[in-house]
C-alpha cells in the first residue's frame, strides 16, 4: 500500500477536510464527470431494480427501473451530473390516461426506490387508471447518495477506537464546536467534517434545494415522455409539489397533498407543538363522543393538570415478567417523555389511541394497569391491523393477503438470492475476502480505504477508480484476480459496486439509515431552517397549553438551528417562503394524530388554494395513505376527476371507538 490510513487520519484534528483523505489512502473524489450532453438533456436508462420487488410485479413488463441523468447545477448543464434513479410502475388498464401519478417523498433525503416493496402497494387504486412514478430525489440513497456515514464510520470505528491517540485529537478539534447543546462538539464537528468530504467529493451542496428538486421532477416526467402530470407528495414531498404549483404550474393536473408542510409555515417555530396538537385533537374526540366525554369529563383540563403534575411528581411503575425471565421486574417512572412517547405510537399504529383516554384517567390515580399494558402492547387483543381493501370481503382478502405474504417471503429470499449473485456484489465480497488476507495491522486502512472509495475529490465513481483503488490497497501479488473480474463487470454493476458499499456502511446504522443525512441537513438549512425565528420558536413554546410535550422538540429545533450555523449552504430567497397561490385542483389529506406534519400545518396549506379541499381523517399518523384504504380510495377518485368534490363518506367507518372504564374502575 501507497500510504497507511491512520497517518493521514493524524490531521483530523487540523481541519475537517484533511478527513476526505482520511476516507482513502489516495487523493480525493467525485461522481463521474459526464461527457458533453448530445441532442437529449435528459438520458433515459434501463437498470435493473435494485430492491426487493412485490410478487405480483413483473420486472421490465408491470415496472421498470431506470436512471435519467441531470445536471447537478443547472447553470452548468455540461458539468457534473446526477443520475435520478425511478421506477415506472405501469398502469393496470388497457387504455391509461396519459398524465401519470408522481410521487414526491418526504424526508428530505428519504428514498422511495429502497422500500419499493412496502410502497408500490399504496398506489393500487391509482395504477387502475394510470401509470405510477416512484424516484429518488436528488441526493437519496439511489440518487448520488449524499451520505454521512463514511465519515461517521470512519470517527467511530478508527478514530475513536479505544485506546487510539486520534480519538483525543478529534476530541480536541471538535471543541471549537461545543455549545450549550453540543458540551463537547462532536455532533457538529462530524457533521462539519461530513460536509467538507460531500464538498471534496465534488458535490456542490447550494445545488440541493427544493428549486431544483422542483425542476428534477419536471424534466424527469419529461424524459419519460409525459407532459402533463399529477402530484402525490407526502411530508417534505408536499413542501416539493407546492413549489411545483409554483413554477411549473403548466405542468400539473391535479395535486394531492398528504401531511402537508406549506412553506410559509416557519416549521422551527412551531415544531414545540408537535406532541401537542395530536393529542389535543385526540381530547377533542373524546369531548364529541357522548360515551367517552361522559366517562372522561373535563379530559382537557385534567390532562394538562396531570402533565403539570407527573412533571414535578413521576408515578413509579413496573413491567410484568416475561416467560422464562428470571431477573426481577422492570421497572420506571411515568414522566412527560413518557406520554410523548405514546403519542409517537399513536402516530404509527391504530391501536394506541382507543385506549388513551382510560389510561390517562387512571395515570390521575396513581393507577398505571392500562399504561403498562399499552407499553408492552400486552393489552392488545390483535396485531396491528391489515389494510382491507374496501369492497371486498373480508375473509377473502384477508386469505389473499396471505399468500402474498408467504409469496413476498419467496419472492424476497429469490430477489436476495439473485442480489447476493450479481456480478457486482460478488465483485465486492471478493475484495473484502482479500482484505481479510492481509496482515492484520493492515486491514482496518485498508476497509477505510476501500469504503472511502468514490469519496475523493478528482476521482470519479467509475471502473478507473475501482482500478487505482485495488493498486493503493493491495501489495502486486493480490491485485491481478482483483482486477481481472473487475474488468469484466458491465457498466451497470460498476454504478451498482458504489450502491453496494454505500449499503454497508448503511447497515452499520452509525447515520443515514433512513435518510441521506447529507442530503437532509442540505435541504433543512437551505430551505426550512432560514425562514424560522429562535426567538419566536421560544415564543411558541411559551404560549403552548401543555408546555410539558413541547420541551424535547424546543431542543431539537435549537439543535437544528446550530446545525445549519456550521453546514455550508447559503438560504433561500425569501419569496421561497411565501404562500403558494394557485389554482390547480388540490386535495389535502390530513390525519388527526400526526405528530410530524399535525394538523396545524394542513389548515395553513389552503390559504392560497382557490381550488383546494382539505380532509381529515379520524384514526390515522404520519401519511394518509399508508394508513387508511378509505384514504387512497378518495385520493384515485380525486386524481381520475379533480373538478367533482371528492366523496369522502369511508371516513365515518374509521371513527376511532375509545374504550371506557369497566364498572370496578369508574
Amino acid at each position: 500500500m501507497q500510504r497507511q490510513l491512520h497517518a493521514l487520519l493524524l490531521t483530523c484534528a487540523l481541519t475537517p477536510l484533511t478527513l476526505a483523505i482520511a476516507l482513502s489512502a489516495k487523493t480525493a473524489s467525485g461522481v463521474a464527470q459526464q461527457p458533453p450532453l448530445k441532442s437529449n438533456p435528459y438520458r433515459n436508462s434501463q437498470i435493473p431494480c435494485p430492491t426487493v420487488l412485490p410478487p405480483d410485479e413483473v420486472e421490465g413488463k408491470t415496472m421498470i427501473c431506470g436512471v435519467v441523468t441531470l445536471p447537478e447545477n443547472y447553470s452548468k448543464p455540461q458539468g457534473r451530473q446526477i443520475e435520478l434513479t425511478y421506477a415506472l410502475l405501469k398502469s393496470t388498464s388497457l387504455s391509461p390516461q396519459p398524465d401519470p401519478l408522481l410521487v414526491l417523498h418526504g424526508g428530505p433525503g428519504a428514498s422511495d426506490i429502497s422500500y419499493l416493496e412496502l410502497f408500490i402497494p399504496l398506489y393500487t387504486p391509482q395504477r387502475r387508471s394510470r401509470d405510477v412514478i416512484l424516484f429518488d430525489q436528488r441526493g437519496s440513497q439511489y440518487s448520488g447518495d449524499l451520505a454521512c456515514t463514511p465519515s461517521s464510520f470512519i470517527l467511530a470505528r478508527v478514530i475513536n477506537a479505544p485506546g487510539n491517540e486520534l480519538a483525543r485529537k478529534f476530541a480536541q478539534f471538535a471543541k471549537k464546536y461545543s455549545s450549550p447543546l453540543y458540551p463537547d462538539g462532536k455532533p457538529l464537528a462530524a457533521l462539519s467534517i461530513c460536509a467538507s468530504i460531500l464538498a471534496g467529493h465534488g458535490a456542490d451542496l447550494n445545488q440541493y434545494t427544493t428549486t431544483n428538486n422542483a425542476r428534477d421532477a419536471i424534466n424527469l416526467a419529461s424524459a419519460l415522455g409525459y407532459e402533463k402530470v399529477n402530484l402525490y407528495g407526502i411530508s417534505y414531498g408536499t413542501y416539493l409539489a407546492m413549489r411545483m404549483m409554483r413554477d411549473h404550474p403548466q405542468r400539473l393536473r391535479s395535486v394531492v397533498l398528504d401531511s402537508t408542510l406549506p412553506p410559509q409555515l416557519k416549521k422551527y417555530e412551531v415544531t414545540p407543538r408537535n406532541y401537542e396538537v395530536p393529542l389535543l385533537n385526540l381530547i377533542e374526540d373524546c369531548q364529541n363522543d357522548s360515551a367517552c366525554n361522559q366517562a372522561y369529563p373535563n379530559l382537557k383540563t385534567r390532562t394538562i393538570a396531570l402533565l403539570a403534575a407527573l412533571d414535578k411528581k413521576p408515578i413509579p411503575f413496573s413491567l410484568p415478567k416475561t416467560a422464562g425471565d428470571k431477573n426481577e421486574p422492570k421497572s420506571g417512572t411515568v414522566t412527560p417523555a413518557s406520554i410523548e412517547v405514546l403519542v409517537n405510537a399513536m402516530n404509527r399504529d391504530k391501536r394506541f389511541p382507543p385506549f388513551m383516554p382510560l389510561l390517562l384517567t387512571e395515570l390521575e390515580q396513581g393507577i398505571t394497569t392500562t399504561f403498562v399494558g399499552v407499553v408492552t402492547e400486552k393489552i392488545f387483543t390483535t396485531p396491528a391491523p391489515p389494510i382491507i381493501p374496501i369492497g371486498r370481503p373480508e375473509r377473502l382478502q384477508m386469505e389473499i393477503n396471505e399468500l402474498r405474504e408467504q409469496a413476498r417471503k419467496l419472492l424476497s429470499q429469490k430477489f436476495q438470492l439473485a442480489e447476493s449473485q450479481r456480478p457486482s456484489r460478488q465483485w465486492v465480497k471478493q475484495v473484502l475476502d482479500a482484505i481479510e488476507t492481509l496482515p492484520e495491522k493492515d486491514r482496518i486502512p485498508a476497509r477505510g480505504n476501500f469504503y472511502g472509495v468514490g469519496y475523493e475529490t478528482g476521482r470519479p465513481r467509475d471502473r478507473n477508480n475501482l482500478v487505482t483503488t485495488i493498486a493503493e490497497i493491495f501489495p502486486v501479488n493480490k491485485r491481478a484476480a482483483l482486477t481481472q473480474s473487475l474488468q469484466t463487470l458491465p457498466s451497470a454493476e460498476i454504478r451498482h459496486v458504489y450502491e453496494v458499499i454505500g449499503e454497508i456502511f448503511r447497515s452499520a446504522k452509525i447515520t443515514d439509515e433512513e435518510t441521506a443525512s447529507g442530503a437532509l441537513r442540505s435541504f433543512d438549512c437551505h430551505d426550512l431552517a432560514p425562514p424560522s425565528s429562535p426567538a419566536q420558536t421560544d415564543a411558541v413554546f411559551k404560549q403552548m397549553e401543555i408546555p410539558e410535550l413541547g420541551r424535547s422538540l424546543l431542543t431539537a429545533s435549537k439543535q437544528a438551528y446550530a446545525i445549519c450555523q456550521i453546514w455550508p449552504v447559503k438560504p433561500a430567497p425569501a419569496r421561497d417562503a411565501e404562500v403558494v397561490k394557485s389554482n390547480i385542483p388540490t386535495l389535502v389529506l390530513q390525519d388527526r394524530y400526526d405528530n410530524q406534519a399535525p394538523t396545524t400545518y394542513g389548515k395553513r396549506a389552503m390559504e392560497g388554494l382557490t381550488k383546494g379541499t382539505y380532509l381529515e381523517f379520524p384514526d390515522g399518523g404520519h401519511g394518509a395513505l399508508a394508513f387508511s384504504e378509505c384514504a387512497k380510495e378518495v385520493g384515485a377518485a380525486f386524481v381520475n376527476n379533480p373538478s367533482r368534490p371528492p366523496n369522502a363518506e369511508c371516513r365515518k367507518d374509521l371513527k376511532v371507538k375509545f374504550v371506557l372504564p369497566t364498572p370496578s374502575a369508574k
